[in-house]
């Protein structure tokens, strides 16, 4: 999978605008409509993240490893990009952590069958990070979890009071780049081009020849 270049969607939302007698868009029209774009996209598939659990392809890219946390009281902060926690274990033997609710906490810590152990810990999720049950446990753990987006970024430094492309600086789209029509869409939406699929996609076979 490759990051859908932030390059690719100026280059060619400029393209669509000439075409359309839009005029120039700003580095900062374009940059602001990308995180639009983005965020919109995005949202959608978390939506369906929440109602089912399930994580479309489209997300996989945000989907991450954290490093190893080390518990202080039990409680594992989260990294500061989790959107949405998805698993944990412990790090020495990756043995899953059970995650219940805090209306199924205390069942389980009465229970006379298999209540937490270091050996079978269980968490629960807090607004400050993922408390262990038993409270105890010390050894480092690591989370899986789906990050947010980073905005996007089209960077760059003036030559001859023209801004040309800094590859360096900028940030490419979370997504990968089999979502360039729709990302693009998205964008060119956001500068005030509503235009169909259709024209779209006209566009973008039109702007691939000449690429």
């Amino acid at each position: 999978m490759a990051a859908l270049s932030v390059d690719k969607v100026f280059q060619f939302v400029q393209f669509v605008a000439n075409k359309e007698s839009r005029g120039w868009i700003s580095p900062a029209e374009f940059n602001l409509a990308a995180e639009l774009a983005q965020l919109e996209a995005y949202s959608k598939r978390e939506a369906v993240f929440i109602a089912s659990k399930k994580i479309l392809n489209d997300l996989r890219p945000f989907v991450k490893m954290s490093g190893t946390i080390t518990p202080s009281s039990g409680l594992c902060a989260y990294p500061s990009d989790l959107r949405h926690f998805n698993n944990a274990w412990m790090d020495s033997d990756y043995q899953e952590i059970k995650e219940v609710t805090q209306a199924e906490l205390p069942y389980l810590m009465k229970s006379e069958v298999c209540p937490p152990s270091a050996s079978y810990p269980a968490g629960v999720q807090r607004d400050t990070g993922f408390q262990l049950y038993p409270v105890s446990i010390s050894a480092d753990i690591r989370m899986e979890y789906i990050a947010g987006p980073d905005a996007p970024e089209w960077a760059y430094t003036l030559t001859s009071n023209r801004p040309v492309y800094a590859s360096g600086s900028s940030t490419d789209f979370g997504f990968d780049e089999v979502l360039f029509m729709e990302i693009a869409a998205l964008c060119l939406l956001h500068v005030g081009l509503n235009l169909d699929k259709e024209s779209v996609a006209q566009y973008g076979a039109a702007f691939n020849k000449q690429a």
